[in-house]
């Protein structure tokens, strides 16, 4: 299987008895979820260790920010990568909350 997005597309001019078909997918409402699942698993590890946090507040912020995306376009998961990136340099050292961004930061590269 291959990633990414590609526009309409069409089929070589003047050929004939050929077809073409391009199925957009989206993001799997499986992914979505278990996303979703890490950002709450995220929420109460940074609630747990806010004192080794760097700037727990703003790590907060950045965590409902990358809740609001929509991950179903490419603005979105860029977004929501940017932030989750930002609070794991706040987060260096803690290592429940490294892996959890993570993990969380993997699954967001498979979405398309």
């Amino acid at each position: 299987m291959n990633y990414g997005t590609m526009g309409n597309v069409q089929n070589q001019p003047g050929a004939m008895s050929s077809r073409q078909a391009q199925v957009n997918a989206g993001t799997d409402p499986n992914q979505l979820k278990e996303f979703t699942t890490l950002l709450d698993r995220i929420r109460q590890e940074l609630v747990a260790e806010q004192g080794r946090v760097n700037d727990y507040q703003q790590c907060v912020v950045l965590l409902d920010l990358t809740s609001q995306q929509h991950l179903d376009d490419t603005g979105g998961r860029s977004t929501a990568s940017t932030m989750l990136g930002q609070i794991l340099a706040k987060c260096d050292g803690v290592p429940g909350l490294v892996s959890l961004l993570t993990s969380a930061l993997s699954l967001l590269a498979t979405f398309a």
